[in-house]
């Protein structure tokens, strides 16, 4: 709390924690904490009335305080989604209301977040399945083609008969078309 008292501050903090959160779309918790030195009730009111922010800010005159306020306004969606306790480690004060917003933000992961994993795990593995079936069909034709050309030189060359040298040559032409085919997870 005492280093997010200046609202240029507070909103430096407040937009990383909103890029945190949307990059990794977990259950977000913020501590303010410290609150034996400093209380965060200003804080919570700044998350709460966007107009309490904008006016601490316009007795800044800096250009980010200007920035700030202008998006003080936008963060206010965030604010109303968004978990926030006051803590101190020096008194205990807050540490209750701390491990019962955690509680909750482990109740939305399990409830939410894992689904969504699940479901991107899902996804990928089908995708991959596809890849995978994309290529082998790619295998499957190319040496079909090859079969063709394969009796087509044969009988250019007169050879008919099975023996040695068609194993060789079956060898070969199957060495070729693993060459050419490679299988790429996508």
């Amino acid at each position: 709390a005492a280093r997010c008292s200046k609202p240029v501050t507070f909103m430096s903090n407040m937009l990383y924690a909103c890029s945190i959160l949307y990059k990794t779309k977990l259950p977000f918790v913020i501590a303010f904490n410290k609150i034996d030195v400093m209380a965060a009730d200003f804080l919570q009111e700044w998350m709460q009335d966007f107009t309490k922010i904008g006016s601490a800010l316009s007795r800044e005159s800096s250009y980010v305080a200007s920035l700030a306020k202008s998006m003080s306004l936008a963060m206010e969606e965030f604010y109303q989604n968004i978990r926030s306790v006051g803590v101190s480690a020096v008194t205990g004060q807050g540490c209750e209301d701390f491990e019962k917003a955690v509680a909750e933000a482990a109740a939305e992961f399990h409830e939410q977040y894992v689904p969504f994993l699940l479901e991107q795990r899902r996804d990928i593995e089908e995708k991959r399945q596809r890849a995978i079936e994309e290529q082998v069909q790619a295998f499957e034709k190319s040496t079909a083609r090859t079969k063709p050309q394969k009796r087509m030189r044969e009988a250019r060359l007169g050879q008919g008969g099975g023996g040695d040298d068609d194993d060789d040559e079956d060898m070969d032409d199957l060495q070729a078309d693993i060459r050419d085919i490679s299988i790429h997870e996508r």
